[in-house]
């Protein structure tokens, strides 16, 4: 329980900031990193990080949840191996999508919403829980007690927890009608979430993206700094969460044997897919790659700056340390949970890439740009 204590907490201060920055967002407040108020070159990095990165993430989320669920109930009225295993690959081609949008989700209308999000994906899956829930048929998939049973999780542990048995658990099974709604209850949930965080940042639902594009400044409540906070917080669950804890380097200095279990996505078996399209989405927000095209982005505060690091620039040695991190987790192959058992070293290598990009971002950067680091943890980074 701990380790989801570790991922609940940080989000609580990000919604009272994302609250703020809805109050006065257009107010600006602190010093424009770019430069002075009204700076040009800002307002094109707000413009291109939000329409050609953040909100293209959103819709893509949305379109394959919502394909997700139709898959779903299809397989549903009438499971056969075919439908199965179309619904599995619609699936990880979901959480991929997922990857690409997490990094938002803890500012804005992700995390206004009720339930938030960033919850539909607090691994690892809860198992007993899932179980228990679809023996007594009763349950609130959003209470407290199914935070770990619900999400791309539990999906993840239903659709391929029962190996090769998968089909007969959705047929044969006694508890199979149980099974098939608690599926459809919970990627119902998935659904509806992401729908509702993508229609808050559309101009024709709460328009978010002009609060974000119009956010200017480095304070707590500016576009910049919600977002550094938000992709930070996010970064860090990918070093702690998806690589340290499995890789039992978490927290730091302990000696435990390595935890394959602890992965994200284990039973589909797709974990180091995960890390990396996590890993190329955040070097595309920083490099600002977006569905259009390059444009500029979070690099681009920090070329304004000039801001030194070593004999170069802190914002080339940003740029090459992503590029490693991304090449290292391109050689890890899936599944993740075996692969660090026999082979854990190019992992490693990956985890310690993270630990010194964490604190690049974390501190190097946001002192650069005068940005505050809102939330709290307790790993050393």
């Amino acid at each position: 329980m701990r380790r989801k204590h570790l991922i609940i907490f940080p989000i609580v201060t990000l919604i009272t900031a994302s609250g703020i920055f809805y109050s006065c967002s257009k107010s600006g407040g602190g010093n424009n990193p770019g430069g002075g108020g009204g700076n040009t070159g800002k307002d094109t990095i707000l413009t291109n990080i939000g329409n050609n990165i953040i909100l293209p993430a959103y819709v893509n989320l949305s379109a394959s949840v919502n394909s997700l669920d139709s898959a779903i109930l299809d397989f549903n009225a009438g499971p056969t191996s075919a439908k199965l295993t179309a619904t599995q690959n619609i699936f990880k081609t979901a959480y991929i999508n997922w990857q690409y949008a997490s990094a938002y989700n803890y500012f804005g209308p992700a995390s206004s919403g009720s339930p938030l999000l960033s919850s539909v994906n607090l691994f690892p899956a809860g198992a007993r829980t899932i179980d228990s829930n679809i023996f007594v048929a009763s349950y609130n998939v959003n209470g407290f007690t199914n935070v770990a049973a619900k999400g791309f999780p539990a999906i993840d542990y239903l659709l391929f927890g029962a190996k090769t048995a998968a089909l007969d658990s959705f047929t044969t099974s006694k508890y199979a009608a149980n099974r098939k709604q608690y599926l459809a209850t919970v990627s119902a949930d998935i659904k509806t979430t992401a729908n509702n965080a993508l229609k808050g940042w559309q101009s024709s639902g709460g328009n978010y993206i002009n609060t974000f594009i119009n956010g200017t400044g480095n304070s707590i409540s500016s576009s910049l700094g919600l977002l550094l906070n938000s992709f930070i917080q996010d970064f860090e669950i990918l070093k702690n969460y998806k690589l340290g804890i499995p890789l039992a380097k978490q927290p730091p200095g302990t000696t435990l044997p390595i935890l394959p279990d602890q992965v994200e996505a284990y039973y589909s078996g797709i974990s180091s897919q995960l890390a990396l399209n996590q890993l190329k989405a955040a070097q595309n927000l920083y490099l600002g790659i977006g569905t259009a095209g390059a444009g500029p982005g979070l690099k681009d505060y920090l070329i304004q700056k000039q801001t030194k690091y070593g004999n170069g620039l802190l914002s080339d040695t940003i740029r090459v340390n992503l590029a490693t991190a991304v090449s290292g987790m391109q050689a890890i192959p899936d599944p993740f949970s075996q692969t660090i058992q026999t082979n854990a070293a190019p992992s490693i290598a990956v985890y310690t890439t993270t630990q010194k990009l964490v604190v690049l971002i974390k501190t190097d950067m946001t002192s650069a740009l005068g940005v505050l680091v809102t939330f709290g943890d307790n790993d050393g980074d």
